[in-house]
């Protein structure tokens, strides 16, 4: 696979309009789900937190057999949605092949069911957090991510839950704070008025075998991490620069500029190696590379899709800002063909993602923004984009649990954005 290629999905990787949004659950209408004797317990059962977590993230049962092991009866009241959850994968049961309905369910086991339904699979990378790994039995990684974008339940990880305060968290997990999504609006209102955004972060991509299976050579060299360089300047021009590690040891520079309609690019692998320049044919639209930057780099398209929370004030480099939370799934039928941008992606990783079938379970999209309260413009973001796989193709096992593409944005700069291009540019050819 060729190393520019992996570089390109980093620099220029896209994320489509997903699903369907909808206003999000009614606490009232979750908690009516339950039987009136179990919506009155104390602590609500594996069984009942199905059905409002089923209900809540409109997850529905449509295919016959997928038998549940024998301690679900078939005909109880909470069948159909565990049901429901076990065909898409998202409950395992015990090695002994129990589901244990009836057992109380806790903080943390809720926590890592709603993960799994919102499309982040066990095997994913844990994000900066203030949180140690002993700290938490198991679920450590994704009880992470909860908690960096304000979704943790009330109580500890092992405090039961009851009823009434879980149907409460998964209202709020599946609907938006109005303010959040207020301030994400003038967000993008400020960054629409911009003519100059440059932004300086790292990006990575990250592949999880599935475990007990043997990881591919392949998928072992598709490790990538690095620093990224952005800069935009309407009407035309465009410059990044991308210092990449690849296999954890290999280096990789990618610098790219758009003068004149025209896009020139030059990688290296050795540091201060000069490099030669390609002008090459196509070169992408400016300013449709600003408007996604107008967007925090999404189409937009996506933000009737999100939930937002709002996280609150903190600081960042000692500056005052405001924090949201944003993110969402994607569940995909079928190929992937067009949700990902076919010229950045190498030949083998293509061939993997786009055979027939439902081979890419779904997409999540996890993000974070932290604004400046008098202008509204970012100060810092981060972005996480999951692609979950199904556990087998063809009635083969799938070597390939998920993939993770992370990039996170540590600054921006949005007055006197000047470009200096690294190499004279000739002036364009006029028209008579």
């Amino acid at each position: 696979m060729r190393k520019a290629s992996l570089a390109g999905l980093i620099m220029f990787f896209l994320l489509l309009p997903w699903g369907t949004a909808w206003a999000g659950p009614a606490a009232s209408s979750l908690l009516a789900l339950l039987p009136p004797e179990q919506a009155r317990a104390a602590a609500l059962t594996r069984g009942g937190f199905a059905v409002m977590l089923a209900a809540a993230a409109q997850i529905k049962s449509e295919a016959a057999g997928d038998n549940l092991p024998g301690d679900v009866p078939a005909g109880s009241w909470y069948a159909p949605a565990l049901k429901a959850l076990w065909q898409e994968g998202m409950i395992h049961g015990y090695p002994n092949g129990t589901l244990r309905p009836d057992q109380e369910i806790t903080t943390l086991e809720a926590v890592i069911l709603t993960a799994r339904v919102l499309g982040l699979p066990n095997e994913i990378s844990s994000p900066a957090t203030a949180l140690q790994p002993g700290d938490i039995p198991y679920g450590f990684n994704q009880y992470a991510f909860f908690q960096r974008q304000g979704l943790l339940p009330p109580g500890g990880p092992m405090a039961v839950l009851e009823p009434a305060a879980a149907a409460g968290w998964l209202a709020e997990v599946f609907s938006s704070d109005p303010r959040a999504k207020d301030l994400m609006d003038k967000c993008r209102q400020a960054l629409a008025r911009q003519q100059g955004i440059a932004t300086r972060g790292e990006a990575s991509i990250k592949f999880h075998s599935r475990p007990g299976l043997p990881a591919t050579m392949e998928l072992d060299r598709l490790a990538i991490k690095g620093e990224v360089l952005n800069e935009l300047l309407l009407p035309g021009q465009m410059h990044q620069v991308a210092e990449l590690e690849l296999e954890s040891r290999k280096t990789l520079r990618v610098e790219q500029v758009v003068s004149n309609g025209s896009l020139y690019r030059r990688v290296t692998e050795a540091p201060g190696q000069p490099g030669d320049w390609q002008q090459l044919n196509l070169a992408p639209d400016v300013t449709l590379l600003m408007r996604q930057q107008q967007n925090l780099g999404l189409p937009a398209g996506i933000f009737p899709y999100l939930h937002y929370r709002f996280l609150g004030v903190t600081k960042v480099a000692g500056q005052e800002v405001l924090g949201i939370s944003f993110y969402t799934r994607l569940n995909t039928p079928g190929s992937v063909t067009g949700l990902l941008p076919p010229a950045a992606l190498g030949e083998g990783l293509e061939a993997y993602l786009n055979p027939p079938g439902k081979l890419v379970r779904s997409f999540s999209y996890w993000g974070l923004v932290y604004i400046n309260p008098q202008t509204f413009l970012p100060v810092r973001s981060v972005i996480n984009l999951i692609l979950a796989f199904a556990p087998a193709y063809r009635g083969q096992p799938a070597p390939m649990a998920a993939m993770e593409m992370r990039y996170q944005v540590d600054s921006y700069t949005y007055q006197a954005i000047k470009i200096n291009l690294p190499f004279p540019v000739p002036p364009p050819v006029k028209e008579h």
